[in-house]
């Protein structure tokens, strides 16, 4: 297969549907591909099924994170993908491994508090854990399969269905945990990073799934199609560019960026562009919107900024700089399949 895929990542995963016995159907119109699966139910309503790993050293580590902030950035990344699809979540099956080389005293203190985390974001999105599994392993594993639902004549957003003329939005500011995991690393300990740069490491510790967003934005005629950055914008980008046959170009302007965030750029010497493009982790909500589409018709607290635009002038994805040259976006964001990021 001579196809170019957006990451090798997708390039796997197209791989393995015909190993999936899946067809689409009335029962289940979507499957894998998207932020979340769709099934169709007999009495009117829609559940969506999404899964997703929280493995140590690769997405976390107890040197700066407490086993309550693990549980709970465990659940977040899942609920994002409920976002992007427009849905609340309806229920979660959690299965966690524990170090096998760890006592039995401190694992079930460590999965005590793991599960506070799991319960303060099921009570602040009010849905229930309903089962799971607790075994050995190498090493901390959260793996979480989510359910979330939508009436029968609800609007689910998929990653398809850009329409020619539409412009790219964001919710948020996509960079702000990269920011904040480069604060940890300067300075070694949450106790150490100055007040100034403790909203970026709480993006990084603890996001906030854009679940009501997702929602209104679903309902909303003039969005097309929705994906939520956990990748990183870079990476997100050449997703619905490939899924939808178009190119992007992107032009960021000044107030997508936090201004500690700068600050943190100035101090460290690396690029915040970087930060927002290739970071990851901002579990925001990245979409195609129409010309009608108007922002300030949102309700009081969703805030959203223009990124760039749809276009068939040019393939793939090529960001704007500050002199108004044309450079193409050439790497991914994060990549299951690449080597892991280091630190």
């Amino acid at each position: 297969m001579n196809k170019i895929f957006p990451s090798s990542e997708y390039a796997l995963l197209k791989r393995l549907e015909p190993l999936l016995n899946y067809k689409k159907s009335k029962r289940y119109p979507l499957g894998m591909g998207d932020d979340a699966a769709i099934r169709t139910c007999k009495a009117g309503e829609q559940l969506v099924f999404t899964a997703d790993s929280f493995v140590e050293t690769v997405h976390f580590s107890t040197k700066y994170m407490n086993f309550r902030e693990i549980g709970f950035k465990a659940m977040a990344i899942n609920l994002s993908d409920c976002a992007a699809m427009g849905t609340r979540p309806d229920g979660a099956l959690v299965q966690i491994i524990f170090p096998v080389h760890i006592n039995g005293k401190t694992v079930s203190q460590s999965i005590l508090n793991i599960y506070k985390g799991l319960n303060e974001a099921c009570k602040t999105w009010n849905f229930p854990v309903i089962g799971g599994n607790l075994s050995k392993g190498p090493c901390w594993i959260i793996d979480i399969t989510c359910a979330g639902s939508a009436d029968i004549n609800s609007r689910l957003l998929r990653r398809k269905g850009v329409k020619s003329g539409d412009s790219l939005w964001i919710t948020g500011f996509p960079g702000s945990s990269a920011a904040g995991l480069i604060a940890i690393g300067k300075y070694g300990s949450i106790e150490k990073i100055p007040h100034k740069y403790m909203n970026l490491v709480k993006s990084h510790i603890k996001p906030t799934p854009r679940i009501e967003a997702g929602i209104i934005l679903a309902r909303n005629q003039a969005v097309h199609a929705m994906i939520d950055i956990s990748d990183g914008i870079a990476k997100e980008c050449r997703t619905l560019a490939f899924e939808n046959k178009t190119g992007i170009i992107l032009e960021p302007h000044e107030d997508c960026f936090l201004p500690d965030m700068r600050e943190l750029s100035g101090e460290t010497g690396k690029d915040y562009m970087d930060w927002f493009l290739y970071g990851g982790e901002d579990y925001e909500l990245l979409f195609a919107a129409s010309r009608t589409f108007n922002p300030a018709c949102l309700p009081q607290g969703i805030s959203v900024k223009k990124i760039g635009i749809f276009t068939n002038r040019v393939k793939k994805v090529f960001f704007r700089n500050k002199n108004g040259k044309m450079v193409k976006v050439e790497k991914s964001g994060w990549d299951h399949l690449e080597p892991c990021r280091p630190g």
